[in-house]
């Protein structure tokens, strides 16, 4: 028996450094892409990511808007299930979706950006060791979002017009103009600014410290999302008054971001500048727990089919 017991310890000993060898070998022969490749690559990633993620949570941050923006001459929401209860009652569960279909023709690049941009600026600030600093990460994050800024602005403003009124996206975009689809624009940079610096390096740390290479493919998509998830509460958080200051001025509050925080804190009280917190939090969470994971694992497809991608 002890004979036996030794033989089979010896065997899988040497099973598993035959594992780690072929790993090994396998890596050596990665491809490494071009840079167009690899852009192409995170930007296709990031939009089925972000595609995903929204659709999930779509209905959430329908809710986050209405008690952001009450609408003149209706009586207060009391919080986020009150919104999903009285607007079923009044239009359906169809009526959670306003704004869905400019929101998903805006966050396919968005998010796409988003994730590739920061993802291109991460790798290039790396150390001669492949790691990267502090400093690093937060650099990447504020790119990632001047980049995204683009895109996010017209997304945003005619998502919470429809979300708001009713309407549909070709008519918000007629009554804006295209002036007018870019208000907002410096609010809504400072709010992805503030959410990309808390979230980027929170995820990328949460990652490096708990996925190891003995790791399951499981256990490393857990942990992705549970990263996506953890960092996505503390960003979401944080920048929730900025997101309230964007979200009035969208709506058609008048006023730089300063005039608006004041008007708020003076009529509302300072607790304003936190409406919605539970679900933007609720919402944006899971969004960023699924796409992360989303875009991870595409990224080790890729690597698993012979391309050189830092996972």
């Amino acid at each position: 028996s002890y004979s036996f017991c030794t033989l089979l310890r010896r065997k899988t000993n040497t099973f598993n450094k035959m594992q780690v060898n072929t790993e090994n070998i396998r890596e050596q022969t990665l491809r490494k892409m071009t840079f167009t490749e690899s852009m192409c690559a995170k930007l296709t990633a990031g939009s089925i990511a972000g595609a995903v993620g929204v659709t999930t949570c779509y209905p959430i941050d329908f809710a986050k808007t209405r008690l952001q923006k009450p609408i003149p001459g209706e009586p207060p929401y009391s919080g986020l299930i009150d919104v999903l209860k009285k607007v079923k009652a009044k239009r359906g569960v169809i009526g959670w979706y306003d704004g869905l279909r400019a929101n998903i023709t805006g966050i396919i690049p968005e998010k796409g950006l988003k994730l590739a941009v920061f993802d291109v600026a991460r790798d290039y600030l790396r150390q001669d060791d492949g790691s990267i600093t502090q400093r690093g990460e937060a650099t990447a994050a504020v790119i990632a979002a001047v980049a995204q800024v683009i895109i996010t602005t017209p997304m945003e403003i005619v998502k919470i017009r429809c979300q708001l009124t009713g309407k549909g996206a070709l008519s918000v975009c007629r009554e804006l103009g295209f002036r007018g689809m870019y208000k907002g624009y410096v609010s809504t940079l400072s709010r992805d600014i503030v959410f990309n610096i808390v979230f980027f390096p929170i995820q990328s740390r949460i990652k490096q410290r708990f996925i190891t290479p003995d790791l399951s493919e499981t256990n490393k998509l857990l942990t992705s999302f549970a990263a996506g998830i953890t960092a996505g509460v503390m960003a979401a958080a944080i920048s929730t008054p900025v997101d309230v200051i964007k979200t009035r001025l969208q709506a058609g509050d008048k006023g730089s971001m300063a005039t608006v925080a004041k008007n708020i804190i003076q009529t509302e009280g300072t607790k304003s500048l936190f409406l919605g917190l539970v679900p933007r939090v609720s919402a944006i969470a899971p969004l960023f727990g699924i796409a992360i994971c989303v875009y991870d694992v595409q990224k080790r497809l890729l690597r698993k089919y012979g391309f050189d991608v830092p996972v």
